[in-house]
C-alpha cells in the first residue's frame, strides 16, 4: 500500500511538472519579450559613424554621468564597459599604381594585424568581356578585397592601408549591440536551466507516456538552446573582429609608338622598295589564285581545240583535190 501511494504521488508530481513545463514553454515568447525590454532599459544604445578619413571612437561620458567620479574624472572601467559591445566595420577606396603590388601590401597588413582574408577579386576593368581593346587604349584594372582584423586593431589597420595608395574614400561605423547581446545571453542562461529541469524530470519518470512527452520537450528546448548559443557566438564574433572592405583601382600607362618621320633619299628608297615588294607580293598572290583555273582550262581546252582543227583539215582537203 505504501509503495502504491508513493508511486501515485510520484506520478502526480511528474504530471504537475510536465504541465508546468508546457505552460512555461507557451509563455517563453512573452518572457523573452519582457526580458529584452528590461535589458533595453538598462543598456545604452547608439551608433557612431565617421567618413572621409575618420575612424569611429566611443565618446567619453560627460562629467557628472555614470562614468565620472566625485572629482569629475572619467572612469576608465565605465568607458571600457560602454565600448565592449561595439560591432565595428570599415571600408576604404584606394587609387594605386599597380594592383598586384597593392594587393600584396594589403595581405601583409592583414597578416601583421592578425587578420584573415575573407574574399579577393582582382582583374581587368572590362572583366574579359566585350570587344577587344586596341593596344594603344589604356586598360583599367581593379581589385576588391575584404579582410577581418581584431576590433582593437581596426584604426591601426586603416592607417596602414591609407599608406598603400591615394585614399579616395574612407568610412567606418560602429553599432552598439549591447541590448541584443545582454538579451540573448539572458535567454541562453534561462534555456539552459529549463533543459536541466527537463532532464531531472526524465530521471524520475516511470510511465512510458511521460518519458515520450519529456523527450519531445527536451529535444525542442535543446534545439532552441543551440539556436540561441549560435546567435550569441555570432554577436561575440561581430564584437571581437571587424571587417574592412578595400577597393583598389589603377589605370595602366600605355606608350604610343612614335610615327616615322624620316625624310630624304634613303627614306624614299626604303618606301619605294616596300611598295615594290608589296606589289610583287600582290601580283604573285593573283597568279597563284588563277593558276589552278589555267591548268584546268588547258587540260580541257587543248583536246577540243586539236579535234576541231583536224576536222577542218579533213574538210578542206577534198575541196582542194576537186579544184585541181
Amino acid at each position: 500500500m505504501k509503495a502504491n501511494r508513493r508511486r501515485q504521488h510520484t506520478t502526480a508530481a511528474l504530471s504537475v511538472g510536465i504541465a508546468g513545463l508546457l505552460l512555461v514553454g507557451a509563455c517563453s515568447g512573452s518572457d523573452s519579450g519582457s526580458s529584452s525590454s528590461a535589458a533595453g532599459r538598462d543598456a545604452s544604445s547608439g551608433q557612431a559613424q565617421s567618413e572621409a578619413g575618420g575612424s569611429a571612437k566611443p565618446a567619453a561620458p560627460k562629467a557628472g554621468g555614470k562614468a565620472t567620479g566625485s572629482s569629475g574624472r572619467v572612469d576608465p572601467a565605465a568607458v571600457a564597459a560602454s565600448t565592449e559591445y561595439l560591432a565595428r566595420s570599415a571600408s576604404m577606396a584606394l587609387k594605386v599604381k599597380g594592383i598586384a603590388a597593392a594587393a600584396a601590401s594589403v595581405r601583409s597588413i592583414s597578416a601583421a594585424n592578425e587578420g584573415i582574408i575573407l574574399s579577393e577579386n582582382i582583374g581587368d576593368g572590362d572583366g574579359g568581356d566585350g570587344p577587344v581593346q586596341p593596344d594603344s587604349a589604356p586598360r583599367t584594372t581593379y581589385g576588391e578585397m575584404t579582410i577581418s582584423v581584431p576590433s582593437d586593431r581596426l584604426d591601426r589597420s586603416l592607417d596602414a592601408l591609407a599608406r598603400v595608395g591615394t585614399v579616395v574614400r574612407r568610412q567606418s561605423s560602429s553599432d552598439n549591440v549591447r541590448d541584443e547581446y545582454v538579451d540573448t545571453q539572458s535567454r541562453v542562461q534561462t534555456m539552459r536551466a529549463s533543459v536541466d529541469r527537463v532532464r531531472a524530470l526524465m530521471t524520475k519518470a516511470t510511465d512510458i507516456a511521460q518519458v515520450v512527452t519529456l523527450e519531445s520537450e527536451l529535444s525542442r528546448r535543446e534545439a532552441d538552446l543551440e539556436a540561441l548559443e549560435a546567435q550569441l557566438a555570432s554577436l561575440k564574433d561581430r564584437v571581437a573582429r571587424s571587417p574592412i572592405q578595400v577597393s583598389l583601382t589603377a589605370s595602366a600607362t600605355v606608350v604610343k609608338p612614335k610615327p616615322d618621320q624620316d625624310t630624304g633619299f634613303l627614306a624614299g628608297l626604303t618606301s619605294g622598295w616596300r611598295a615594290f615588294t608589296s606589289s610583287v607580293a600582290a601580283l604573285l598572290t593573283v597568279v597563284g589564285a588563277l593558276l589552278p583555273f589555267v591548268v584546268v582550262a588547258l587540260v580541257i581546252g587543248l583536246p577540243v581545240w586539236w579535234g576541231v582543227r583536224r576536222r577542218r583539215a579533213r574538210r578542206t582537203q577534198p575541196a582542194a583535190t576537186a579544184a585541181g
